[in-house]
């Protein structure tokens, strides 16, 4: 084989090689299947609890991904203003993040999505300085942390999976047996796959379930597709369609949720490189992630989305097929911004049955908390680690199921606000502080 056929044939395990459109459109869809499930997941949660129109769930739908394609495309390429970088510069996909979900869902459920975006706008201003101390700081977040972190996340949503399985709670059917029925249907597909599957069918599992799924619905006469048709097929979504409203207990949730999403990136920067360049990130590609990131969920709130962070399904997808050619992801995020501009594509979306979503979601916040007690058992579980974790896990999630726990004579109402209504930001700044605090185990990493 000549040395320009081996250049090409490898071109894709390159940064900036040149694959053919034969190799970047399977591999950059793969990307998509593999992050898409999680990135409109959010959006349809958030869009029910906030009782949102037909119209307006679309267009939430369609801004997700608009965000998702235009935060990915920053990460690529990074530019460069002086010292500071923005963008990492390493193959990674964005999407929306589910370390904001529980405060997302509090906030569209009590007081309105306008005050979501007025926090995500504000905090994101300050997530923008994070890059430069998480250059300082890496060695504050072992996995012990992080991993607390990563499994709060997921324990503290297993009740919304559970809620759309049955139907939604503010279905007249909830917990009818025929929501069960789809919701179990989905959940056994994609364990199926996720066990038997090879290749992309395993990669795609919580989509091929939703789909299989789907077509139940459609057979049981769950679905109904009268919305479809209003549809425009081509639209770009108004900026700031909903409004933007400030409240300074949101703010500085979102604040310490920014930065724990922050930390979330290192561990998925660290993944990426060794998996495929068979190196540690560079300063300059955390804090520059990190940067962007700030940046990025300042866009999004501008175009209705929610804040993003790398999608670590992605990251094990490249430390399988170390292909890390920012070209497939840039036709994977351009995929993405096709389907954001398409109404109808988004109106479909709006029309899968909550039960389906339930029966993938619930897949999905297991592997998040899985991942992260992976994370945690990372060289060995110690009576350290269980302290720091059974601790900051126990007060995270309790707090947050005793409604009105912080609300009494005496706190300020902003305590309750940014303590009382997320579990995740409880949980990680007691893992911040228990491991800083507890004495060292010779043998413990974290």
């Amino acid at each position: 084989m000549s040395q320009k056929n081996t250049a090409t044939s490898t071109s894709k395990f390159q940064l900036d090689g040149r694959p053919s459109m034969k190799e970047a459109v399977p591999l950059g869809l793969q990307h998509v299947l593999a992050m898409f499930v999680g990135n409109i997941v959010p959006m349809i949660l958030v869009a029910s609890v906030a009782n949102l129109s037909v119209q307006d769930a679309n267009m939430l739908l369609q801004c997700c991904m608009l965000g998702a394609a235009i935060s990915t495309a920053i990460q690529l390429y990074p530019i460069r203003i002086g010292s500071i970088q923005i963008g990492s510069g390493l193959p990674c996909m964005m999407g929306l993040t589910y370390v904001f979900l529980p405060a997302c869902l509090s906030i569209a459920g009590s007081k309105g999505i306008p005050y979501i975006f007025g926090a995500q706008i504000a905090a994101g201003v300050i997530a923008i300085s994070y890059g430069t101390l998480l250059k300082k700081m890496s060695s504050f977040f072992p996995p012990v942390v992080t991993g607390t972190i990563v499994m709060t996340v997921g324990v503290s949503i297993f009740n919304l999976a559970i809620g759309n399985i049955a139907g939604g709670t503010s279905s007249p059917d909830f917990g009818a047996p025929i929501n069960w029925a789809v919701g179990v249907f989905v959940v056994l597909v994609v364990l199926g796959f996720n066990v038997f599957g090879k290749g992309l069918p395993k990669v795609a599992a919580i989509l091929i379930g939703m789909t299989a799924g789907y077509i139940l619905s459609v057979i049981l006469g769950l679905v109904s597709f009268s919305g479809i048709g209003e549809a425009a097929w081509f639209a770009v979504p108004k900026p700031f369609a909903f409004g933007v409203k400030f409240d300074l207990g949101y703010i500085l949730m979102f604040v310490l949720l920014y930065f724990i999403v922050a930390v979330q990136m290192i561990g998925d920067f660290n993944v990426s490189c060794m998996g495929g360049l068979d190196r540690e990130p560079t300063p300059d590609e955390i804090g520059g992630g990190a940067t962007a990131n700030g940046i990025t969920s300042i866009i999004s709130a501008v175009l209705n989305s929610f804040p993003t962070a790398t999608y670590s399904q992605n990251v094990g997808i490249v430390t399988v097929n170390r292909v890390i050619n920012r070209a497939v992801f840039a036709l994977a995020a351009l995929i993405l911004l096709v389907a954001g501009l398409v109404p109808k594509f988004a109106s479909l979306l709006t029309t899968i049955p909550q039960c389906v979503i339930g029966g993938a979601t619930i897949s999905v916040f297991a592997t998040i908390t899985m991942t992260g007690i992976r994370m945690i058992t990372e060289g060995g579980f110690t009576p350290r680690k269980s302290s720091v974790v059974g601790l900051s896990v126990a007060l995270g999630v309790g707090i947050t199921q005793v409604s009105g726990c912080l609300a009494g004579e005496g706190f300020p109402a902003w305590v309750n606000t940014v303590f009382g209504s997320s579990s995740v930001v409880v949980a990680a700044l007691m893992a911040i502080l228990l491991n800083l605090i507890l004495p060292k185990e010779p043998s413990a990493n974290g």
